[in-house]
C-alpha cells in the first residue's frame, strides 16, 4: 500500500513511514502534482483539503483517497488505520526524510558519523544511501513505540 500525503499531513506522512509504509510527501507542490502523482504511481492520497477531493478524478473514485478528519496525529493515524484496515507498529524500514528504504551497516561504518554515547550504547544502525542518515533505536523509537501502542490499545 503506498501513499501520497499534501502539506496539511506531514507528521501522519512521517508516522506511516514510521510504520514502514512507503509515503511520498513533498511539501511544495501543487494539487494537480499530487493528483498525477497519485494517478500514475496508484498511490492513496492523504489530504486535508475537501476543496481537492471534489475534483472529478476522486469523485468518480478513479483515484483513492482519503479526506483526514482529525487535527491531532492519533485521530489521524487511527483513521487510516480503520478505513484501510492496515497495521500499526513500528517497522524503521524507511527513512523517515526521504522515504528510501533503509540498509543494515556495521557498527565501526557509523563510529564517526553519530554520537559518541549513541555508539557506546547502541548495536544495530540503518543507513539511507538516498540522504546520507543514519538510524538507531534509541529513547525516540520508545516514543515512536508509544504512540502506536495508544492506537493498538482503543482499538481492541
Amino acid at each position: 500500500m503506498k501513499f501520497v500525503a499534501d502539506i496539511m499531513v506531514g507528521k501522519l506522512a512521517k508516522y506511516l513511514r514510521m510504520a514502514g509504509y512507503d509515503v511520498k510527501y513533498i511539501n511544495n507542490i501543487t494539487d494537480e502534482e499530487l493528483t498525477r502523482i497519485a494517478k500514475n504511481e496508484k498511490r492513496i492520497l492523504l489530504t486535508r483539503d475537501s476543496l481537492l477531493l471534489m475534483k472529478k478524478e476522486f469523485k468518480n473514485e478513479h483515484i483513492k483517497a482519503i479526506l483526514i478528519k482529525g487535527d491531532n496525529l492519533i485521530e489521524q493515524l487511527e483513521q487510516v488505520k480503520s478505513e484501510l484496515g492496515i497495521r500499526l507498529k513500528p517497522n524503521l524500514v524507511r527513512c523517515l526524510k526521504c522515504n528510501q528504504i533503509l540498509t543494515s551497516v556495521d557498527k565501526k561504518e557509523v563510529k564517526d558519523r553519530v554520537p559518541p554515547y549513541v555508539y557506546a550504547t547502541q548495536q544495530n544502525f540503518l543507513y539511507c544511501k538516498n540522504c546520507s542518515q543514519y538510524y538507531w533505536r534509541g529513547t525516540h523509537y520508545d516514543n515512536i513505540k508509544d504512540i502506536f501502542q495508544k492506537i493498538r490499545e482503543k482499538h481492541n
